[in-house]
């Protein structure tokens, strides 16, 4: 098991989370971020929608996802997705 510094995981959080704090702000004030605004074109989305069901269907089939009910999945960590 890793050992953990208490004070540097907390100082580590502080600043990951004044980073975060620090984007939103920016947001908000009408600064552009760092993410692109370009929308996607609807053959990428349509191609990213494949691969995600491509994806899911793949996990469903090797156990690393498990149906529990409508809409209600369970992921099993023993298994690589």
């Amino acid at each position: 098991m890793k050992k953990v510094v208490f004070n540097e995981y907390i100082l580590n959080l502080k600043e990951k989370s004044s980073k975060l704090y620090n984007i939103m702000e920016s947001e908000k004030e009408g600064h552009s971020s760092k993410l692109s605004k370009k929308p996607r074109a609807p053959e990428e989305d349509y191609i990213l929608f494949l691969l995600d069901y491509m994806r899911w269907q793949r996990a469903l089939k090797s156990g690393a996802i498990v149906k529990i009910e409508q809409r209600r999945y369970k992921l099993d960590w023993t298994k690589r997705l």
